[in-house]
Formats: C-alpha cells, structure tokens, sequence
C-alpha cells in the first residue's frame, strides 16, 4: 500500500473508531434502561372495569357489544404476575379474603408450587377456611399489634408491595398501589424479613414490645 493510502487509513481509522465507540455506548446504555424498566413495574388500583378475557388471545375480542374492558387493566395483570409463579410464593398481607387471589393461591398450591401465607388475626376464620382447608400452610400475627405489611416474593426472584391488600376493597374500590421489583437485594431483603415472622408466628406463643426485642415463649 502506497503512502497516500496508509495515510488515508490512518485518518479513516481516527474518525471512524470514536463513532463506532459512540454508538456501542449508545446501545449498551439502551439495553441497560430496558433492562431496568423490566425489573420494575407499576400497577394502580382501581380499574377502569374488568379487563376482556379475550384481550390477550392470538385474534383479540371481535365482539363488537363486548361489555369488558378491552385495555390492560391492573387486577389482570396482577392475576397473570401471581400465576407465574412455578416454585414458591411467599404471601404477607394485613387482610387475605378476595376470593380470585385466593383462588389462584389454591391453584398454584395445586400444580406444587410452595405457597405459605402470614396474615392479620383480623380475619382468622375466613382465612382459614379458604386456605388451610385446600392445604395450604398459614400463620397469623397473634399480638396486640397489626401485622401490616403487605407483599409477595415470588420464585425468590421478584417482589410485589404496595398499599394493595388481597381484599374485596383493594381490588375495586379503594385507590391502591403495586410496585413489582426484580432487584435480587430487595428481594432477599424482603424473603429474610418474611422468614423471620413466618419462624416467629410458628411458636406456641409469644409477645413483643419492639421490633429488635423479641420475647419467644413457645417451642418454635
């Protein structure tokens, strides 16, 4: 190669490289924000209406007359997000007593994901009845004092908290919240702090006056 044409290079090589280096920090920085939005979503409560049951098929609702919904709407999603679940989900809520969020704990029981519920004392027999009759394990907060947390960890991946109760209010009445997060340290953060009530709540009895003071008077 001539002179003229390694000087050529030389100069298509110090132009050239900086755009390409440009660009490839533009598509990883693209791909770094996509993949942060999918670790994170945001449902409000409450609907618009119920959503179309045939919304999310391969042709869509042709109906014309259709009375449902045909935009996603929150409760759907919330049901397609708890469904996913294939081998645990961790269940603390204060009130447990929407009979389709039950229902699809009843029905992730059923196909053996591990499903273990906490919940309030303030609604002990209809828990019970619904949940510890089709199998599944759950324990309350028996204090003087409101178990209030409100959220779901799920395959110890992904985390759903919020204002939203599993409640009749919470799905159709009330203005709620649900943030889901896939972050692995805010997913373990809440998956230690559910271990820790569901070990707690196991023993025969016990009080506590504080969070970091717990008095154990059971077996547990």
């Amino acid at each position: 190669m001539s002179n003229v044409g390694l000087k050529w290079l030389a100069i298509t090589s110090v132009i050239v490289n900086p755009i390409l280096m440009y660009l490839a920090y533009k598509l990883s920085i693209k791909s770094f924000e996509e993949e942060e939005r999918e670790k994170t979503e945001v449902l409000f409560f409450p609907d618009e209406g119920i959503q179309c049951p045939r919304l999310e098929s391969v042709r869509g609702c042709l109906d014309k007359d259709c009375r449902y919904k045909h935009n996603p709407q929150s409760l759907a999603r919330l049901q397609s997000i708890l469904r996913s679940a294939t081998t645990s989900c961790e269940v603390c809520m204060f009130v447990i007593a929407s009979q389709e969020l039950i229902d699809i704990l009843v029905e992730l029981h059923q196909r053996g994901v591990k499903v273990r519920c906490i919940a309030d004392n303030q609604d002990m027999d209809g828990v019970l009845k619904a949940l510890r009759s089709n199998g599944i394990i759950v324990r309350f907060d028996k204090s003087d004092y409101l178990m209030h947390h409100k959220f779901v960890v799920i395959d110890n991946r992904m985390v759903l908290t919020g204002s939203y109760n599993f409640s009749r209010g919470g799905m159709g009445l009330n203005r709620e919240n649900i943030v889901k997060v896939h972050h692995p340290h805010i997913v373990e953060a809440y998956l230690q702090e559910f271990n820790e009530m569901w070990r707690l709540y196991g023993t025969e009895k016990f009080s506590y006056n504080f969070r970091k003071e717990i008095v154990y008077e059971g077996t547990g």
